[in-house]
């Protein structure tokens, strides 16, 4: 791993996540299913987390976390890819409530290997720049996922909205991200 005080967030979040499912291939070698739960999960909110970073996306809560796979889910119309993070989300639970068996915590690091690879791929592509096979009711969904995941928050880097506020800002449409040049900020430059 590089020097993390060094690698930007992307290269962090990465290096972590690949890390995690390394360690995660080792508890479960050696028979520690909780740790290999709990690795396997982390490694998976590491890869939200690189794209929810590279997007300007909040990152920094578990609900964050999956309303940014949702949303991608949704936006690259994969199906597979929310239910592969509900069974990595499990994994995480199991951590605490130790009910998984031994081959399902396995086949959460295999489908977490897919989900890890997925999402890197993902942050080397552009978003799709619309998200039309969505039903009315998903495109008003992902809207209110990304207001979740672009409003400011006490984790932001400039001063925080308060949630009246939230309720002012312009509508938001699916595809805008980081990588299509439009950014969340507020076009009034009298609310700073």
């Amino acid at each position: 791993m590089t020097d993390h005080l060094r690698a930007s967030p992307l290269q962090r979040y990465e290096e972590i996540s690949r890390h995690l499912l390394e360690q995660a291939q080792q508890g479960q070698d050696s028979g520690d299913i909780l740790q290999a739960s709990e690795k396997a999960w982390g490694a998976t909110a590491h890869a939200i987390k690189a794209v929810a970073q590279q997007r300007g996306w909040n990152h920094h809560a578990h609900s964050n976390l999956r309303d940014a796979a949702n949303y991608i889910g949704f936006e690259r119309n994969r199906q597979d890819l929310r239910q592969l993070f509900m069974s990595l989300e499990a994994m995480h639970h199991n951590y605490y409530e130790h009910r998984r068996e031994a081959g399902e915590v396995q086949d959460a690091i295999d489908a977490g290997e897919i989900y890890v690879w997925e999402m890197a791929k993902f942050r080397r592509e552009e978003p799709p720049a619309t998200q039309d096979h969505l039903s009315p009711s998903q495109a008003t969904e992902q809207e209110r996922r990304l207001r979740r995941l672009i409003r400011k928050t006490q984790y932001s880097h400039d001063n925080a909205y308060s949630d009246d506020e939230l309720d002012e800002l312009p509508p938001v449409r699916p595809f805008v991200g980081a990588m299509t040049g439009l950014t969340a900020e507020p076009e009034n430059p009298d609310r700073r």
